[in-house]
């Protein structure tokens, strides 16, 4: 990763946790029901900065930015409005699906990107329902372009943001609870090695044909706008209990963003040239 594109990652992450932060606070002073982690993320918005990070990269690659379509964030040059049909795709097993960065080129999508995230403290079964979305989102991608409902084979990314606490980077020793035992791959992970693995199987399979994986930790404590519990720290009893931000990418080799954009860009540049 060039320092150029390692600063540009970081002001997208950092403003992951911001809007989330702020998207809180506000429900918050409302008095709101939905308080802590949940309304972050409810309030939308907290991956867009990321999707606009790809964005650029593709119009940089060469993509004209009217053929590029993400919700971009407040002050992006290329935001316009009625985005939401560009990035709308049909599916089969459902009538449509909105995906975070989709590029067309001549009545078609040549790149189709999905962003998904994951915050403490539910861990266990969310990681659950973010495989099962990848794989369900993957194949019902596949069986619309088999039926015809979209043209052509688009290039697939898939990008997953995780929060690096002391719970994602604990083991999990839970009990086969089935019948039949576990892949032993899983024997002794954290959730940060699992959600490498989702990405690296996804690819493997075919699902998606890149994935990139970085993992994140936040600047200010949730304390401040939920309960206590809702960190990591003060549930651990660590001392002293600090909140300082900063990310990684625990797999940079094959779940990387300098490899993920390498590709990103060259499907562009099939189509539109060099930017």
């Amino acid at each position: 990763m060039t320092p150029e594109q390692a600063q540009n990652v970081h002001d997208a992450v950092l403003a992951y946790w911001t809007s989330r932060d702020e998207a809180a606070l506000r429900q918050a002073g409302k008095g709101a029901a939905d308080i802590g982690e949940r309304s972050g993320a409810t309030s939308g918005g907290h991956l867009d900065r990321i999707a606009q990070l790809l964005g650029h990269v593709c119009i940089a690659a060469g993509a004209p930015p009217d053929a590029v379509y993400y919700n971009a964030p407040k002050g992006d040059p290329y935001k316009r409005t009625n985005v939401a049909m560009g990035y709308t795709l049909p599916g089969y097993y459902r009538p449509t699906k909105q995906w975070d960065v989709v590029v067309h080129f001549n009545g078609r999508p040549i790149v189709v990107i999905e962003l998904k995230s994951q915050n403490g403290p539910s861990y266990s079964n969310n990681a659950n329902n973010r495989a099962e979305e990848a794989i369900g989102n993957a194949i019902d991608l596949k069986r619309a372009e088999d039926a015809g409902l979209i043209p052509g084979a688009p290039w697939t990314g898939y990008v997953f943001v995780i929060e690096d606490d002391e719970r994602s980077r604990g083991n999990d020793r839970a009990k086969d609870r089935g019948f039949y035992a576990k892949d032993a791959i899983f024997a002794d992970w954290s959730y940060i090695s699992r959600i490498c693995l989702l990405g690296q199987r996804l690819v493997e399979d075919g699902h998606y044909n890149s994935a990139w994986v970085l993992a994140t930790s936040r600047p200010t404590c949730p304390a401040t706008y939920s309960k206590p519990e809702r960190c990591a720290q003060i549930n651990f009893n660590i001392e002293p209990h600090e909140h300082h931000f900063s990310w990684y990418e625990p797999d940079p080799g094959s779940l990387g963003y300098a490899s993920f954009v390498a590709e990103l860009a060259s499907q562009i540049e099939r189509f539109y040239g060099a930017g």
